[in-house]
């Protein structure tokens, strides 16, 4: 017959077997919330840069593309530019930059067809025209 000493750690077992199996159940719950909750987030990325994720591609092709379809075009532009570059440092050269033979540039003021006068009408005619804008804007807030 079994005594009350065997009935008690028989009970008492049992008590740490079901404390041991819900503590398992517990990690294991928690490792799965936790494994259910990592994937729930990279999906909610992916929702969140669905236009990236989608655009990306998308705009890296076009790029490419549009590359593609305009070397010719570029290449054609790059030969004009030179071209243009080399005339333009030809007339500089010369301090003909507007043509016809008459020197009408320089970066010495005397040395330009009007000499320094034409530095100074203008600035008088920019002073005179800032003047009147002040004059004007005076004039309009006392409306």
């Amino acid at each position: 017959m079994p005594s009350d000493d065997d009935g008690e750690i028989l009970a008492e077992t049992l008590l740490n077997i079901q404390t041991a199996i819900e503590q398992a159940s517990d990690k294991l719950a928690d490792r799965a919330k936790a494994k259910v909750d990592a994937t729930i987030s990279i999906f909610e990325k992916a929702k969140d840069n669905i236009a990236w994720l989608l655009g990306l591609p998308t705009a890296i092709g076009g790029a490419f593309g549009f590359l593609w379809e305009s070397s010719a075009e570029e290449a054609s532009l790059t030969a004009q530019v030179a071209q243009l570059e080399e005339a333009v440092a030809d007339l500089k050269a010369q301090g003909d930059l507007l043509g016809g033979g008459a020197k009408n540039w320089s970066l010495d003021p005397s040395a330009a067809p009007g000499g320094s006068m034409t530095l100074i009408l203008a600035a008088a005619a920019v002073i005179t025209f800032i003047s009147l804008l002040f004059w004007y804007q005076n004039k309009r807030k006392k409306r």
